[in-house]
């Protein structure tokens, strides 16, 4: 079949969650379908995503950044005066608009796969199965996020969002045939909204070959967090960890040691940074600070979709402490592939009894990478997808 697969960034490098979705559902398209990519990008990360697939897709059309990426900041302040939300302000260009145009005027294409319900404000003009991958709920983060603000600016912000984007973004998922969603949970939410439009629970997944187990003996005492700590979730989970939880695992582990590895991280996040609070930025590798730490923590407190992290952690078999939002789309359980605390004492107390336990941590390992093999590699998530468009395309056909 003919897709064309329009993206809001270049999916590489993979280094998080959005990219390492986009590229590996673009890598299994390719490997079966002909495929056209229209994506925003910047100049430097276009050649890296030409040397990775332009020889396995039809085409790559680009569309470079604007004058918005570059005033952010002032666009923001003035979203707040606008019919529209800074998220749709942003995403939207009339430059992408006559690109995607005439790329459909030119291919009869069999499906148009977007990412992200931002792109799904574009009209396509073409007969051609619309299907939209939402990654997450958007408008749904925006709520959690001005639930868990503490500044006044930023609840006003992620207020003005939340009740902006909910209209905006249930209008972009109508216009599909089908959406594409990484939780049961987001499914849920959408099921309620719109009922009238076909959703399909696709999660994240994970490279296995990648994310191996190393068989290296983890240094004792000692934790890890992964993710890029510019995305609020993160920095916000992070801060909460380091102020809430840490202390009252340190009363009971004084050595007890914790690695923030991730790329941006805040003044706040670095001044919590000494002997015991490792803070990275960015590393070209996660894996060697995933590999000697004992214990894989996920204290996060907003966001949507499923974490990468979680599965990447199973894959390389890490216990796993995680928040009921931290593990939120994965099939995971209490007590058996994980464990799950929502308090700072009970998430101290989990952490600790693992920190105390080699057979509790050799068990949640084994059994959270038999669950990630059994559902989350992308190989068994390639064939889910594959499956998917054909159906979806033969029914609306029909």
């Amino acid at each position: 079949m003919k897709i064309l697969h329009i993206m809001p960034y270049t999916p590489v490098p993979p280094i998080s969650g959005g990219p390492l979705r986009m590229y590996h559902i673009m890598r299994m398209l390719a490997e079966h379908h002909d495929v056209t990519v229209v994506v925003y990008s910047m100049h430097d990360d276009l050649p890296k995503l030409r040397a990775e697939f332009s020889r396995k897709l039809r085409a790559i059309h680009v569309v470079m950044y604007g004058w918005k990426r570059r005033f952010k900041r002032i666009i923001q302040v003035l979203s707040f005066w606008s019919k529209h939300s800074f998220f749709y302000t942003i995403a939207y260009s009339d430059r992408m608009q006559k690109v995607i145009d005439r790329v459909i005027a030119e291919n009869d294409f069999d499906i148009v796969l977007t990412e992200f319900s931002s792109m799904g404000s574009y009209t396509l003009r073409t007969n051609a199965v619309k299907i939209l991958d939402s990654h997450n709920v958007e408008y749904d983060i925006f709520r959690r996020q001005w639930l868990k603000a503490n500044s006044p600016f930023r609840k006003l912000h992620y207020y003005d969002e939340y009740k902006k984007f909910y209209h905006e973004e249930l209008a972009h998922y109508q216009k599909q045939d089908a959406l594409f969603t990484t939780s049961s949970r987001d499914k849920d939410i959408l099921d309620h909204e719109i009922p009238e439009i076909a959703k399909y629970v696709v999660p994240n997944g994970v490279d296995a070959s990648y994310f191996a187990p190393s068989g290296q003996t983890p240094e004792p005492h000692s934790l890890v967090f992964t993710g890029a700590l510019s995305y609020l979730p993160n920095s916000d989970g992070v801060l909460y960890f380091l102020d809430n939880i840490f202390p009252l695992i340190q009363k009971q582990v004084p050595d007890a040691k914790i690695y923030v590895v991730g790329m941006n991280p805040s003044k706040e996040i670095i001044r919590r940074a000494n002997t015991n609070v490792i803070v990275t930025n960015f590393v070209d590798d996660v894996r060697p600070y995933v590999y000697r730490s004992s214990v894989f923590v996920v204290p996060l407190r907003m966001g949507g979709g499923t974490r990468l992290k979680a599965l990447e952690a199973m894959a390389m078999q890490k216990p796993i402490v995680s928040t009921s939002i931290g593990c939120e789309g994965i099939n995971v359980e209490h007590g058996r592939s994980i464990l799950i605390a929502d308090t700072p004492q009970a998430f101290a107390d989990e952490t600790v009894r693992l920190l105390n336990d080699g057979a509790l941590r050799s068990q949640l390992a084994a059994e959270g990478f038999a669950l990630m093999n059994a559902q989350y590699e992308w190989t068994v998530i390639g064939r889910q997808i594959e499956q998917l468009i054909r159906r979806i395309h033969s029914e609306k056909k029909r």
